[in-house]
């Protein structure tokens, strides 16, 4: 707020040095607080109300499980417990992960673990945080017991090979597990020398062992089952949908030979699971039902969003004001001719003497998309839900990025004869060459809309919800995203192309930045797997990697994995914000550079 009150009182006070405002002044300055509540105004009031609370799992992380901790932190074996429980709700809940309905574990100290829920009413958050922490508890359970079973099995098989009868109706059991393979472990079953049976089993490990046979259950019933089920429906393949529909038989049978199992385990020894129960893994404190939504500071944001069109519009009369900036634009207007024939130059130059013209923007990113496809399916598989639309989405922008850096690098030097001959403003150069980058990316969106038509037409798990795309209002955001990614991109084209012609070497070094570059931007990965304090770093040091997301965002969704659906939406206002604070600042930085050196272009060329 600091910083925000000093350039306000320097604007105020440039603007009292060079005089009263002029009236364009005056509408530029109502321009800039209309558009700022414009496009911030919708997101700001339609932000749902939702609601917090959290339960408490406690777990003995000193002694039974202290492999799922290393140095007192949660360990890889603990994420892979964490993210089987939230496997198993996203399949009971199948809305969960939404920004309204969703549930994350936050470690406390060792062995404590906070599960906050976020409901769409105080009922529904608490009922979430409790069934969270439950299943967390159980898990955990189960990740003990599987090795519990794996000793059971491994005697059982001591038992059969020797010919003997098993012991107990369970240990029938066990041999159909181990004959169906429907329980199946990390690590095969091996001998276990020593005399084992359920009754030898202490309360805890027994109470660990029907875990792991619920959590299997479960994962049959609501996950693996629905799934094999659906891609029987969508094969065609005669030989596939056999193999598929023994597929289904053989999970049949194993989730029946394992609810078999847990009717023993129920009946003859009491193992019911009682998450409150003290135990060694155990709910330590359900949720509380919360008595308020969450603050969602509509009147402190509207302030914000008044204050930084103020803020912005202040901004553009100070430079008005000190270096002319109406004047130039006034003066690019009168050259707007120019700027229109040289962009359809380019675009001529570019599909001259090919045979296929102009379908070549639309032909381009569909083979680029579709080598990506192939290099990351074939070579480095990705569970991304719609890869070729996650992948199409955030190639076309990229482009666009790609071709308008490296162009307008050359976009002074590839001129020289035309700055010496005749006069118009230099900056229409590299312009032009963001323009017609832009011109580029306009006409390859209908491959883009196809693209996602077809994917999505033939996406199973988007058919089975009824519909056949999954196009949304969330579209229409796309040209405020040009927009930002236009000014980022003229304000570094600006910067490069006037550096270009002192330094030549900068044409050659542009192409390998951009390589660098791609590499960065997350356009054929998801940022989030890099981790979380990585991910941040890229999204504000790398503008591109945030304008990415939002592209993804409104046109495709948040990624998820592959049987699930993504659902479009809008991007974060604060950050869509610094985006556009970052493209402003290399903009003024470009022209600023550009603008000092550009009187030096006719010796230099």
């Amino acid at each position: 707020m600091a910083n925000i009150a000093l350039t306000t009182s320097w604007i105020m006070a440039l603007a009292r040095r060079r005089g009263p405002l002029r009236v364009y002044q005056w509408l530029w300055l109502a321009l800039c607080v209309i558009g700022a509540l414009a496009v911030a105004a919708p997101r700001i009031l339609s932000q749902p109300v939702f609601y917090t609370t959290t339960a408490q799992v406690q777990i003995d992380a000193a002694k039974r499980y202290r492999e799922l901790y290393t140095n007192g932190r949660p360990d890889a074996d603990f994420q892979a417990v964490q993210l089987q429980s939230i496997d198993l709700l996203k399949a009971r809940h199948p809305e969960l992960g939404g920004a309204t309905y969703g549930v994350r574990f936050i470690p406390g100290d060792i062995g404590q673990i906070g599960i906050e829920a976020v409901g769409r009413t105080p009922e529904e958050a608490r009922s979430l945080a409790d069934e969270a922490a439950e299943e967390l508890a159980r898990q955990v359970r189960a990740a003990g017991g599987r090795e519990i079973l794996r000793n059971l099995m491994g005697w059982e098989q001591v038992v059969a090979l020797g010919g003997k009868p098993p012991e107990s109706a369970f240990q029938a059991t066990l041999r159909d597990l181990v004959l169906t393979s429907a329980f199946p472990l990390n690590r095969a079953i091996e001998p276990f020398s020593a005399h084992l049976t359920v009754d030898q089993l202490p309360p805890e490990e027994l109470s660990d062992l029907a875990r792991a046979l619920e959590v299997r259950h479960d994962q049959i019933a609501l996950i693996d089952l629905p799934n094999t089920e659906r891609s029987r429906a969508a094969a065609q393949d005669p030989s596939l949908v056999a193999q598929l529909e023994r597929d289904v038989e053989r999970l049949n049978a194993g989730r029946a030979i394992i609810r078999q199992a847990l009717n023993q385990l129920y009946l003859d020894h009491g193992a019911i699971f009682n998450p409150d129960a003290a135990s060694d893994a155990r709910r330590s404190a359900r949720a509380e039902l919360p008595t308020a939504p969450v603050d969602r500071r509509i009147p402190l944001l509207l302030a914000l969003t008044l204050a930084g069109g103020l803020l912005f519009g202040g901004a553009g009369v100070a430079v008005d004001q000190s270096a002319g900036a109406i004047r130039k634009m006034n003066e690019l207007w009168e050259y707007r001719a120019l700027i229109q024939n040289l962009v359809l130059r380019d675009l001529r130059v570019r599909y001259k003497s090919s045979v296929l013209g102009y379908l070549w923007t639309q032909i381009a990113p569909l083979l680029t998309m579709l080598i990506y496809w192939f290099v990351f399916g074939a070579f480095f598989p990705s569970d991304i839900a719609m890869y070729p639309v996650y992948l199409i989405v955030g190639l076309l922008p990229w482009n666009f990025c790609a071709e308008a850096v490296s162009g307008g690098a050359r976009s002074v030097i590839d001129n020289a004869s035309l700055i010496k001959k005749v006069f118009f403003p230099r900056e229409v150069l590299p312009l032009v060459s963001v323009l017609s980058s832009l011109l580029n990316f306009l006409l390859s969106l209908p491959v883009l809309f196809l693209v996602m038509a077809v994917a999505q037409a033939l996406y199973p798990p988007l058919r089975a919800t009824g519909r056949l795309i999954n196009f949304s209002w969330t579209f229409a955001y796309l040209p405020v995203l040009l927009l930002i990614q236009l000014i980022f991109l003229a304000g570094v084209v600006l910067l490069v192309s006037a550096v270009a012609v002192f330094f030549r070497d900068t044409v050659h070094l542009i192409g390998i930045f951009v390589q660098f570059w791609f590499f960065l931007t997350p356009v054929v990965y998801r940022l989030d797997m890099l981790g979380a304090l990585p991910a941040r770093v890229l999204r504000w040091a790398n503008p591109m990697a945030s304008l990415i997301e939002f592209y993804r965002e409104i046109l495709y969704g948040g990624a998820v994995i592959a049987g699930s659906v993504p659902t479009p939406g809008l991007p974060a206002l604060e950050s869509v914000l610094r985006v556009l604070l970052t493209g402003l600042a290399m903009l003024a930085l470009g022209y600023w550079f550009f603008q000092r050196r550009s009187g030096q272009f006719g010796e230099e060329l």
